[in-house]
């Protein structure tokens, strides 16, 4: 069982990175491979994978439950090695459009692999190891595109989706030759006999953690697009600091998840949600406020706190609200919902900053935020 593990959570990394590499440098593909025209396109290129995730993830996840949990996270992987190879063959922009939205509609390797793990691992564990997972995404977000900038001079960026491709098809190949059943003593199932979850998991339904899912990514990834243009505006900060400072909640993952996930679990997940919201916002309304640096940094630690903490409950809640029976349905829908949000966010951003100021993206977020752990607080009430 851990060599399966293992193989799965660095398979989900290579994915992962493979994916999370290559969006900074959509526009410098644009510019080196088509017409300059297709500039002004670049910023709809990055919404499109995760449109079609938004509208796939759940239709994957349903599937998975009738043909089986590791044969889909198989397809999965496949699914984006054969999308990286497309995008990499794209001679118009039309078609590296096509490319970037079979990315979605193909892969979902996130979701399909916890999934998998759901179907073998008892629910503590699953939590823990939905956190690993969580931890693999952040260290490929953080670690991909300074690896791909090395190589970014006098190469076309467009020809390493064909090497990309490599790491999501060699993951499906030692999936596929692993052992097709892994065996658990009975008392280590994700659910009873009865396919109820976990006494752990309260009184929160699946669908409240969906909803509590996507307005979170909402509140959080609103402050994404106009982040270096903001701080360039506002403080007059260089883009490196500024990519620097973006990178920092995202780096806190991985030191505070260890010890923040040690005080998290099911009976309490609800309550962490709710609280390390709070302490999102908070850190989201000194940046919004800061008039120097010292203030922004500050409040960046805070949001990379509270977004680490808020993270490890949604898996906790995850991995409470998991049946056994409909396992790749629920990660479907909870990724989806996660999709859904990033959309949203970006849409509502975009409309905000243009419309009234590069800081309004951030405002909403803090209410968002703020709305989320009061509305827990007096569920719970």
């Amino acid at each position: 069982m851990r060599q399966t593990i293992f193989i799965t959570v660095l398979g989900h990394f290579g994915a992962a990175f493979a994916a999370l590499c290559m969006p900074p440098f959509y526009a410098h593909i644009l510019q080196q491979n088509f017409s300059s025209q297709a500039l002004v396109m670049a910023g709809w290129y990055f919404t499109l994978p995760t449109l079609a995730a938004a509208i796939s993830n759940p239709l994957w996840g349903k599937l998975a439950d009738r043909i089986g949990i590791r044969a889909s996270l198989i397809r999965a992987h496949w699914g984006l090695c054969l999308s990286f190879i497309i995008t990499g063959m794209a001679r118009t922009p039309w078609e590296f459009a096509f490319g970037l939205t079979l990315q979605g509609l193909l892969g979902g390797t996130f979701a399909a692999s916890n999934a998998f793990l759901a179907s073998f691992l008892p629910g503590k564990r699953l939590a823990t190891l939905l956190s690993v997972m969580q931890g693999s995404a952040r260290t490929a977000l953080f670690a991909g595109p300074a690896i791909i900038g090395l190589f970014s001079d006098g190469q076309n960026l467009l020809h390493i989706f064909f090497y990309l491709a490599i790491f999501p098809g060699l993951a499906g190949l030692i999936l596929y030759l692993l052992p097709a059943k892994t065996s658990i003593p009975a008392a280590h199932t994700v659910t009873d006999n009865t396919g109820t979850a976990p006494a752990e998991a309260g009184a929160l339904s699946a669908s409240s953690l969906y909803r509590y899912q996507a307005l979170f990514t909402i509140g959080t990834v609103l402050t994404y697009p106009y982040f270096v243009i903001d701080l360039a505006q506002r403080l007059n900060m260089s883009a490196a600091w500024a990519g620097a400072l973006f990178g920092l909640p995202h780096a806190l993952f991985l030191v505070l998840a260890w010890p923040i996930g040690r005080h998290v679990n099911f009976s309490n997940a609800q309550t962490a949600l709710a609280r390390f919201s709070a302490l999102t916002c908070a850190g989201l309304l000194l940046q919004v406020l800061a008039n120097n640096l010292p203030l922004l940094a500050t409040g960046r630690i805070l949001m990379g706190a509270g977004m680490t903490g808020a993270y490890l409950a949604i898996n906790a809640l995850a991995a409470s609200t998991t049946r056994k029976a409909s396992a790749g349905q629920h990660f479907g829908k909870l990724e989806g919902a996660n999709k859904w949000g990033a959309v949203m966010a970006g849409i509502l951003a975009s409309g905000l900053a243009t419309s009234m100021s590069y800081t309004a993206p951030i405002w909403l977020a803090c209410a968002l935020l703020a709305s989320l752990s009061i509305f827990i607080e007096s569920k719970r009430l």
